[in-house]
């Protein structure tokens, strides 16, 4: 981050300066003050149970420099009188309108990418490729909400030359608010699956949610929807500049074809409508992944980079962890670690991606609840079940673990056990634990399937 003044730092928070040197300046902002570093300004976020105000003694001693603030009765007596104190009515708000403020002076390109499932490995991949060119920012792992964003602009500086950043969402508006804050140049929507289905009911008002980015992206950059997801195309009308769609199913303006998975990754032809194309290595497993690298091939030509340049760039992607992560036990089981996060589509993905894999061993599926789908949960995860039956003689067993993925159990016709809590599954899992068997864990977040898979580590 570039230092900033008291004075400049209130206004752009839409504050007023209570106390503290207005020259005096700040290099970091954080609202955690286990985060702090010496001349940070901190800000006291309330919240969930919590009240940054609380903190702003431990802030002091912590190394900051200054706080913006929103309740003038919780100042302690005791608060250094050199500490900046920045006024505001919210500071929540007040934080996001700093971090906009201080986006507004950068001119280099911002990418902002969201969808129901594969934004945080498209992130990664567009970084990833722009990053063998130029400096590029990105999230940090997935700071994507109303807090992650703004700090994540709060990070650059003169150094970086673009920013690819994450925007998630519960509610409906969140998408709104995050993307004024970024105004990206390039855009990019993912997918629109069932997450989140509990808050929104249906498929077409999550599209509408996604689809608050595109307002507000460049109306003379691009936009890149995956081609395949029908509710996609039903909101593409609300940007009004060149949209690019991308595709594993057929043509489209940039899609793949020839797909092949092996144990070392997925080899595949990338076509554009141009007519001209090159075969690509992706050390990733999947078909869902060549979708998700299709934009960011798109968005890497865009800035300029060459086909050998982004044959050489993909060759060496690597996602972030849990996400189809391969590791190997101590007693030689392959353990497949996508426990990160699920959704209907993002399981029947992993499902169908670990059934071409790993030919020569017993392959064992471990289901566990999919959250935030709402009335629909049961039928949902029926669905998965059901799914699994496409390749039911690919697979030696299938493990569910909670209580919704009962549901899996039910569906599916293939040997099976079910355990309410992951702790009971495993003695099961380590009877399993051999250089005969291969294992995928994929659940949601609240599930933590990756305490299982530290115990077969160990």
């Amino acid at each position: 981050m570039k230092p900033i003044s008291l004075e400049r730092a209130a206004s752009m928070a839409e504050g007023l300066l209570l106390q503290g040197e207005p020259a005096s300046t700040v290099g970091s902002v954080h609202f955690d003050t286990r985060e702090l570093t010496p001349g940070a300004l901190f800000v006291a976020i309330q919240g969930k149970g919590r009240d940054g105000h609380d903190f702003l003694l431990q802030a002091a001693d912590n190394g900051a420099r200054a706080a913006i603030i929103s309740d003038q009765t919780k100042i302690p007596r005791d608060l250094p009188a050199e500490f900046g104190l920045l006024l505001v009515n919210d500071t929540l708000r007040a934080f996001q309108k700093l971090a906009a403020a201080y986006r507004r002076g950068f001119s280099f390109p911002f990418v902002a990418v969201t969808g129901s499932n594969g934004k945080t490995t498209t992130k990664d991949m567009i970084a990833h490729l722009l990053e063998s060119k130029l400096p590029v920012y990105k999230t940090f792992k997935n700071l994507n909400n109303h807090l992650g964003v703004p700090y994540s602009l709060l990070q650059l500086d003169d150094a970086h030359q673009a920013a690819v950043l994450e925007l998630g969402m519960n509610h409906a508006g969140e998408i709104d608010l995050l993307a004024s804050l970024v105004q990206p140049k390039i855009s990019v929507i993912t997918h629109i699956g069932d997450a989140h289905m509990e808050y929104f009911g249906s498929r077409e008002k999550i599209a509408l949610a996604k689809a608050e980015l595109l307002p507000h992206t460049d109306p003379d950059g691009l936009v890149l929807l995956n081609g395949d997801n029908p509710y996609l195309r039903q909101v593409a009308h609300l940007y009004p500049g060149t949209i690019l769609y991308y595709s594993v199913e057929g043509p489209a303006d940039i899609w793949a074809e020839n797909i092949k998975s092996d144990e070392r990754g997925t080899r595949f032809d990338v076509r554009f409508s141009s007519g001209e194309g090159f075969s690509v290595f992706l050390p990733l497993f999947g078909q869902h992944n060549v979708l998700n690298a299709l934009p960011a091939i798109a968005i890497a030509q865009r800035f300029g980079m060459e086909r050998e340049e982004i044959q050489s760039a993909l060759s060496t992607v690597s996602l972030s962890a849990m996400r189809f992560q391969v590791l190997n036990s101590a007693r030689g089981a392959v353990l497949i670690n996508d426990a990160y996060n699920a959704s209907p589509s993002s399981m029947e993905a992993a499902i169908s991606t670990f059934a071409e894999l790993f030919p020569d061993r017993r392959k064992v599926l471990v289901l566990a609840d999919m959250f935030e789908l709402g009335s629909e949960s049961a039928s949902m995860h029926a669905q998965v079940g059901a799914f699994a039956n496409t390749y039911v003689d690919r697979f030696a067993l299938l493990i569910s673990i909670g209580e919704q993925s009962r549901f899996i159990h039910e569906a599916y016709h293939g040997e099976k056990c079910h355990f309410a809590a992951k702790e009971e599954a495993l003695k099961t899992l380590q009877s399993l634990d051999t250089a005969e068997h291969a294992i995928l864990f994929k659940g949601s977040r609240g599930m933590k399937l990756e305490t299982l898979i530290q115990e077969l580590l160990v």
